[in-house]
């Protein structure tokens, strides 16, 4: 009598989610602090990049507000004096780089100018360019008096309508203005952006209470030009900056009023921003961007390498749990199958005795019948290779089983009939009928009807199975009939 089987109990099945619930865990955690660093990354380098661009501002700020009180300082001189010579201005700005004087004039004084421009030593002094005009302005000091410089000696500002927009304004409000970007005239081949910060000076001890007196008692302007690029030398001179800005003359980013550009990075910045600022009354519009080596600062260098090691953390304790989940419950589960096995091993063996005996049995009756059947049964492989043959054929044939199981069906075929077992051979898994003549051992001529079937093992075809029957006798009688 068969043992009753145990019950199938996992007591380990609610351990099997224990390694996940410590994955989830884990990587809830690096999930988590990697947000944090990230945003502390980043909060850090903001940081850093609104200093930057602070103390950018501040400098621009601070070498206009420089450059604004030295142009202070010039109105002073002249307003000190009913009249300053070119020796008297060079004796109080010597080696000062570009600060000028601009005077203004009308029509009917040109003439006095030129003399008495040409009396100081400048013999090719003129006013240009030469158009008549309302109001004229000449250019006649300008330091350092060097041959870049005295290429603008005479120009007349006010003939050009951006120099002339910012001259207006200072003569109108009487405080130092910015020019729009133009380019200077004394801007050798290699030519860059400028600008242009006029202070205007008025006759002394004359009424400047309102904007039609400024107008009246104007004389001129001290003036400095600038070349932007130069103009900010000095600022980035002072700090290697990991911030690059653009500068863009008004209060909008176009290409047609930049004034200064840094060198174009290879990929895009990580921070950007923009910030307007008021220069002598004008407005710029910098753009400011991180560089490169702005990143190679930034912590946020170190977060894949931190998200990285929560995520091998996270998989360690999974994979370090998982094995002891599957090592107990491997224990547990070899205990109950073997509480199974002693339950089940002797209806196995009951079960296995009874098929074998019953495959025997049936190969034996299988064997009986292929024995005993008046029809040769056969079996052939796809190169016609006898692989198996029953005795009939050794009455029919002449050859022994031995000697057929050594034989290719070619070499039983007639000549006629080599084209039929090739046939036989190809026609893939169609049942087949064919009538071949065979030649016998003893060299008899004899008439098979054959009928042949693809067999297979699993799903690859194994061979060819085949029934042949021996039609000699009712082939002649055939014949004997169609003869009467």
């Amino acid at each position: 009598m068969l043992s009753p089987k145990p019950k199938d109990k996992k007591p380990y099945a609610p351990r099997v989610f224990l390694p996940y619930l410590i994955l989830a865990l884990g990587l809830s955690f690096t999930f988590l602090i990697s947000f944090y660093f990230s945003k502390l990354a980043n909060d850090q380098d903001q940081s850093r990049f609104n200093s930057a661009v602070q103390e950018i501002d501040d400098r621009i700020k601070l070498r206009v507000q420089t450059s604004i009180a030295l142009l202070r300082a010039g109105t002073g001189l002249f307003a000190a004096s009913e009249s300053v010579d070119a020796q008297e201005f060079d004796r109080n700005y010597p080696g000062i780089q570009g600060i000028g004087y601009s005077q203004k004039l009308r029509p009917d004084e040109r003439a006095g100018l030129i003399e008495q421009m040409k009396s100081q030593g400048f013999r090719d002094f003129k006013i240009w360019p030469e158009f008549e005009r309302a109001v004229y302005t000449s250019v006649i000091y300008l330091q350092p008096m060097d041959n870049r410089n005295s290429v603008a000696i005479g120009f007349d500002m006010f003939s050009e309508p951006v120099r002339r927009a910012a001259m207006e304004i200072a003569r109108d409000t009487g405080m130092p203005t910015a020019s729009g970007k133009v380019t200077l005239i004394q801007e050798p081949e290699s030519k860059q952006s400028g600008f242009l910060i006029y202070a205007p000076v008025y006759k002394h001890g004359a009424d400047v209470g309102s904007v039609d007196a400024r107008r009246e008692a104007l004389v001129g302007f001290v003036y400095s030009p600038f070349r932007t690029d130069d103009f900010l030398a000095s600022i980035l001179a002072e700090n290697n900056f990991d911030v690059s800005f653009t500068i863009y003359d008004g209060d909008q980013v176009r290409p047609e009023n930049l004034l200064h550009n840094s060198p174009p990075e290879e990929r895009k910045a990580h921070l950007a921003t923009t910030s307007k600022q008021q220069v002598a009354g004008r407005t710029w519009t910098i753009v400011y961007s991180s560089k490169p080596s702005f990143e190679l600062a930034s912590n946020r260098a170190f977060l894949p390498y931190t998200f990285a090691a929560g995520l091998l953390l996270s998989w360690l304790f999974f994979a370090v749990t998982r094995a002891e989940v599957h090592a107990r419950a491997r224990a547990e589960r070899s205990a109950h199958e073997l509480a199974e096995s002693e339950a089940t091993a002797i209806q196995t063996l009951s079960e296995r005795e009874l098929a074998e005996d019953a495959l025997r049995e049936s190969e034996e009756r299988y064997r009986e019948l292929v024995e005993n059947a008046n029809d040769i049964v056969y079996l052939l492989d796809f190169d016609g290779q006898i692989t198996s043959i029953n005795n009939v054929a050794e009455v029919i044939l002449g050859y022994t089983q031995e000697e057929l199981l050594q034989m290719n069906i070619a070499d039983l075929l007639a000549s006629e009939s080599i084209i039929v077992g090739e046939q036989l051979l190809t026609s893939g898994h169609q049942r087949t009928n064919y009538e071949v003549e065979v030649v016998t051992k003893a060299g008899r001529v004899v008439t098979l009807e054959t009928s042949n079937k693809l067999i297979s093992r699993g799903s690859q075809p194994a061979g060819i199975q085949g029934i042949a029957r021996d039609i000699s006798t009712r082939r002649k009688a055939e014949e004997a009939l169609r003869e009467a």
